[in-house]
């Protein structure tokens, strides 16, 4: 179905694309979502997007209040936390390509910029490599503040769009899982070369939209409501090319996403080579991304129809029921399967970020507010179920009856 675009194109600013799937969610408030979200494709370029009215402004409020990599509590650490706290997978994957750079650049005593830093384990590997010169941004003080805490390196906090004036110019800024993110990608890349030196480095790695289908687990996963662009790997370098930048190295790879589950990713590292380039991308469509993003949505409807059908038969005859994630899963369940139908007398979520916030009309509770029920758990998660089951079993101790959609 074609559309006038809410958005333009973030590749190449065409204003007609086609709707390739129409995702629901239950609504998480304090986020500002929508209840319903068109993923389409330019009829220009062939670039994926959620077609979403809102604006980098509102997504950098989001991201400075509700961002959950800023949460040091997920992964056994607190607010005092003196060790990295992201998930041992996450902190593999960023020494790995601290690793990968330092191999490939030849001076350490470059100067970097590691925009949308979060808390610093990729600045805090390079360092432990022997790179001196290295600035964080991120645009929540808890991230910068427990960044500079734990790795001891310089850190902004603000936009990376709109960098506070004064920080300079850098040999090397690297955005790694941040592009997707972003409204205006055609203005992060030029901040990117606004921000690197002539004859710099940019490092961008991002989810690789062509490959979700070869990693699916859960329905609609890479479909929500943080990544909001969908990259391919020829797109990626089109754009960058674009703005003035000559392609170094680039590649695809397989990445950790949680304990026991695999995830697609692009890689590349530009150089800076041209002081004003023209910005225009070239129009010419990526139909292999088409494909492949038609065979996840295939897929997708597929297990989302198994989830329903488990949840149908395992709560058949109980009205009342229990959420325990408050997760991507969660909102797209809650809205698209027979949960719609139960009363969801709780949601539960462990993480301190989550509690207190609105899902669905339902406020999200501590795991202390489930004692002493017998309703039945749907635990809303496939990536993490492993640990939400050993969490409730264990270390809350609660003997209520589990579902599972794994």
């Amino acid at each position: 179905m074609h559309k006038l675009l809410l958005r333009p194109c973030p590749l190449c600013t065409g204003t007609g694309g086609r709707v390739l799937h129409t995702q629901n969610f239950a609504v998480m408030v304090e986020l500002g979502m929508e209840s319903q979200v068109d993923i389409v494709a330019c009829e220009a370029c062939g670039m994926v997007f959620n077609d979403i009215p809102t604006s980098q402004v509102e997504l950098d409020r989001t991201y400075e209040e509700h961002s959950k990599y800023a949460d040091t509590t997920l992964y056994g650490g607190g607010d005092e936390v003196e060790f990295p706290p992201e998930a041992v997978w996450d902190v593999e994957r960023l020494e790995s390509t601290a690793a990968w750079l330092d191999s490939v650049l030849v001076s350490s005593e470059f100067r970097v910029l590691d925009a949308g830093c979060a808390t610093g384990t990729f600045l805090g590997a390079l360092k432990g490599l022997g790179w001196t010169c290295l600035v964080g941004l991120d645009p929540s003080p808890v991230a910068t503040e427990t960044a500079t805490r734990i790795h001891g390196v310089e850190t902004v906090t603000g936009s990376f769009l709109e960098p506070p004036a004064g920080i300079g110019e850098f040999d090397v800024v690297a955005l790694s899982h941040v592009l997707e993110h972003l409204v205006d990608v055609r203005g992060a890349v030029e901040g990117i070369r606004n921000l690197t030196r002539l004859g710099g480095f940019a490092y961008l790695e991002v989810p690789d939209a062509s490959a979700y289908a070869d990693h699916l687990v859960a329905p609609f996963h890479d479909f929500n409501t943080e990544h909001i662009n969908h990259f391919s790997l020829p797109l990626l370098c089109r754009l960058m090319e674009a703005f003035g930048f000559t392609e170094v190295e680039s590649g695809a790879k397989v990445i950790q996403c949680s304990a026991t589950h695999n995830y697609p990713a692009i890689f590349g590292l530009w150089q800076r080579r041209s002081e004003n380039p023209t910005p225009e991308v070239s129009v010419e469509s990526d139909e292999k991304l088409l494909v492949a993003i038609g065979r996840y949505v295939e897929l997708s409807s597929e297990l989302l129809s198994r989830f329903d059908a488990i949840l149908t038969a395992e709560l058949e005859g109980q009205d009342d029921v229990v959420i325990w994630g408050a997760g991507q899963l969660a909102l797209k369940i809650l809205s698209e399967t027979v949960l719609a139908e139960k009363n969801v007398v709780a949601i539960i979520d462990g993480s301190p970020q989550k509690q207190g916030m609105h899902l669905g009309g339902r406020v999200v509770c501590a795991p202390e507010e489930l004692r002493d029920s017998d309703y039945p758990v749907v635990v809303a998660s496939v990536h993490h179920a492993e640990a939400i089951v050993q969490a409730i079993t264990g270390a809350h101790g609660l003997a209520n009856r589990l579902v599972l959609l794994g």
